[in-house]
């Protein structure tokens, strides 16, 4: 908290520190944010009981590799300000197949000759898919 003297007058500024009730919110707000941004296919995959390494997939799907990485950098904009961060990040040079680790939940953001090709639904498809909007 800082303390700012003006005129004679004490204001108070306090920083608000956003952050998320829980990891399903969170990919949620990842897909929303995809969604503004255009991109023509999101899906959010249950990895709870799959895998031990995460809990969430998102797998969104857009044009062109300028769109991919434009969604891609929204997402870490959009989840820092919720104080949510990166662990790792890859193929952001290339961006056919954008890959942003958070931990409980990884975003996996390709075009759609490389969300056909690598078909991750199809490889998890006995997965539970969470409705977003």
């Amino acid at each position: 908290m800082t303390i700012q003297r003006n005129e004679g007058k004490i204001k108070e500024n306090k920083k608000i520190k956003l952050s998320f009730k829980n990891n399903l919110e969170a990919v949620k707000f990842i897909a929303k944010i995809a969604d503004e941004k255009k991109a023509n296919y999101i899906k959010i995959l249950d990895m709870e009981s799959r895998l031990i390494i995460t809990d969430y997939f998102v797998i969104i799907g857009a044009s062109n590799t300028r769109l991919t990485k434009r969604i891609g950098e929204e997402i870490i904009s959009g989840l820092k300000k919720f104080n949510t961060y990166l662990i790792n990040k890859s193929g952001v040079e290339e961006g056919n197949w954008i890959l942003l680790d958070y931990d409980s939940f990884v975003v996996h953001i390709f075009t759609d000759e490389y969300r056909s090709y690598y078909n991750l639904e199809r490889l998890w498809r006995d997965s539970k898919v969470i409705k977003w909007n």
